[in-house]
């Protein structure tokens, strides 16, 4: 019995709608398009080149850090030209989400990657103003703590949304 060689030739094709124009890896964003719209329109610039390093690395946004439904609000990392050169920023669909925190972080160190966690039990006790380091820091403890968490590589920053302000606990 002969079998017959052949050769099969396989062709991928992209198909994109019209107008629509694919990005190179330096203009790809690292974000959803609505959280780049909101970063321009309060002077504030995507993340470069966020991924380009090694291992695991959360995205530099998360949407439902607040009570409530996940799309009723978002945190995001941005860059901004000046002596801080970064923003955590907020966007809520009810200011109310904001308990009275400002909407914006101003931050100096390179921004990692965010997530949202609940601790059962969060001690204010090694918690700073994020907006002012130098006043004493919070006390107390508080059940059932929604924060956000800046992680890369062993390096941690939480975020907490407290009486007004925003608070921040850095670890190495």
């Amino acid at each position: 019995m002969r079998y017959a060689t052949c050769t099969v030739l396989m062709f991928s094709v992209l198909v994109l709608p019209c107008g629509v124009q694919s990005q190179s890896r330096e203009g790809a964003l690292v974000m959803p398009r609505d959280l780049v719209d909101f970063a321009h329109k309060s002077g504030c610039s995507p993340l470069d080149n966020f991924f380009d390093r090694p291992g695991m690395v959360d995205p530099p946004f998360v949407y439902g850090w607040a009570e409530g439904e996940r799309e009723d609000s978002a945190a995001f990392w941005c860059r901004k030209q000046d002596s801080r050169p970064y923003k955590l920023m907020f966007k809520v669909r009810d200011p109310k989400l904001l308990s009275g925190c400002p909407a914006e972080i101003e931050w100096s160190n390179p921004p990692a990657g965010l997530s949202v966690e609940v601790r059962p039990t969060l001690s204010l006790s090694t918690f700073r103003d994020a907006a002012d380091p130098k006043p004493p820091k919070a006390k107390g403890q508080i059940s059932n703590a929604r924060v956000i968490v800046n992680y890369y590589d062993g390096l941690t920053d939480v975020f907490l949304c407290y009486q007004g302000r925003w608070l921040v606990s850095s670890a190495e």
